[in-house]
């Protein structure tokens, strides 16, 4: 968080598996690390649609949803919709609709899949309505869309899609090279 905004920054760049014990998922530890609330309603399905894009990633249909409404103090700031191919969640704690507070990709880490490697695509987006009414924006306002495609050595874990409405508060920051020298104001 900077003093000029009450934006959330979200690095979105530093997702992975950490090492140690992890008491929050990634996006819950960086609200907390930038002394706000962070808060989610889930939802867990398997009988979903898939996109089209979705299943060529993951190659296949037979998929477990993970929806999440996630909000920062109370706000809703983002609608996260993951899909994971159900050979790698079936009869695990990725089909409880409970908060896994360690997150996902821990849970898969555990389970043999480590994450290795994302890719993001960023791109404009309006709202439908039912994303409107979890983010309480009106119909058709301008949000991004991210798509990440998350992998392991071996396969595509999950495709996770993110709808964040513009003016919602939330700025999704990337890391090019080595870190920032300590101190430095990023």
């Amino acid at each position: 968080m900077t003093q000029e905004s009450s934006a959330f920054r979200y690095p979105a760049t530093r997702e992975r598996v950490r090492e140690g014990t992890v008491e929050h998922d990634a996006l819950d530890q960086f609200v907390i690390e930038a002394r706000r609330r962070p808060g989610k309603e889930l939802r867990v399905r398997v009988d979903e649609a898939v996109p089209p894009q979705v299943e060529d990633r993951l190659a296949t249909r037979d998929v477990l949803v993970r929806r999440a409404v996630r909000a920062v103090d109370g706000r809703p700031a983002a609608i996260e919709t993951s899909y994971y191919p159900r050979d790698l969640t079936s009869g695990t704690e990725l089909e409880d609709p409970a908060d896994i507070s360690r997150g996902t990709i821990q849970v898969l880490a555990e389970l043999g899949h480590a994450q290795t490697g994302y890719l993001d695509e960023v791109a404009a987006h309006t709202l439908s309505a039912r994303e409107a009414a979890d983010l309480e924006t009106p119909e058709a306002a301008p949000a991004l869309r991210l798509v990440r495609t998350a992998w392991s050595g071996e396969r595509v874990l999950r495709v996770t899609i993110t709808v964040t409405p513009l003016g919602g508060g939330m700025v999704l920051c990337y890391e090019i090279g080595g870190p920032a020298p300590a101190g430095a104001a990023v």
